[in-house]
């Protein structure tokens, strides 16, 4: 896993509020996510029960929303495969 000034700003934005959308949590899942849109940055953020962290970044906001996407229908399926018969 990755620390560093992108995992930083990342992680101060998703701490303080501004994060696009959430996923997980570390006492459910294992982990917990975050979606990063801002002016500059486009990212995704994952934090694992133990406090590491990853993210990966994107060139575009579009990019960086496909890949949320992606990521979140296969954890739904993963740790929500019920939400799938509702």
């Amino acid at each position: 896993m990755k620390y560093d000034a992108v995992s930083e700003k990342l992680n101060d934005v998703a701490m303080n509020g501004f994060a696009e959308e959430e996923y997980g949590s570390c006492q459910e899942e294992g982990f917990w996510s975050a979606l990063i849109i801002t002016d500059n940055l486009y990212g995704i953020l994952i934090e694992d029960s133990q406090g590491f962290v990853d993210y990966w970044t994107y060139d575009t906001e579009q990019e960086t929303r496909n890949r949320w996407d992606e990521l979140v229908t296969g954890w739904e399926q993963i740790f929500h495969p019920e939400a799938a018969y509702a």
